[in-house]
């Protein structure tokens, strides 16, 4: 069975541990995304005459804008996959891995440089269906038409992972932590 390596970013986990997405539960980017969460009512803002923003709702409305971003481009992905590869694991029912430890290390530093901390690097095994993908094919999350996002989602779906790009492997099925391989 082939060894995946994982970036643990917000719980510490242990060996033999299970992530299970066989029933079809929904991981932490479905959830974060997709999920409503707290938004700054943009309706009532505009409306108010003399709009003065502070600056943590400032922050507010520009992550909230992000995350309907990126909520966009994983439900593009999702439609894409369904139409041309369902046996492909969704990115939103996966676990996020690496092919390599090298590939894990790559991918901690761009942790890093966002500032998500990770709490430690473990390996995995899967029974369950696999996709490599390249991480710089994904949609953009910008104003590009639809369109255009379509067809970078298609492109991503159907290019295999090479070793001189961002490599992420995405792992369905019953995921099991087999070892730490080391803590941060």
């Amino acid at each position: 069975m082939p060894v995946f390596y994982h970036l643990v970013t917000r719980q510490a986990v242990h060996e033999r541990q299970v992530f299970d997405f066989s029933q079809g539960q929904t991981n932490w980017q479905a959830k974060f995304f997709l999920e409503h969460g707290e938004q700054l009512p943009l309706d009532r803002l505009l409306k108010t005459p003399r709009l003065t923003l502070t600056p943590a709702q400032t922050t507010q409305l520009r992550r909230d804008r992000d995350r309907q971003a990126h909520a966009l481009r994983e439900s593009l992905l999702e439609l894409v996959r369904l139409r041309d590869h369902p046996m492909y694991p969704s990115r939103l029912r996966c676990l996020f891995v690496a092919s390599s430890y090298q590939q894990a290390l790559t991918w901690r530093d761009l942790f890093e440089k966002e500032g998500r901390q990770v709490l430690q690097l473990v390996q995995v095994t899967t029974d369950g269906p696999t996709f490599a993908g390249d991480a710089t094919l994904l949609p953009a999350t910008d104003g590009a038409a639809i369109s255009t996002k379509l067809a970078a989602a298609a492109t991503y779906w159907n290019t295999p992972a090479t070793g001189e790009r961002l490599g992420e492997v995405l792992l369905g099925g019953r995921i099991v932590v087999t070892r730490i391989v080391r803590t941060f």
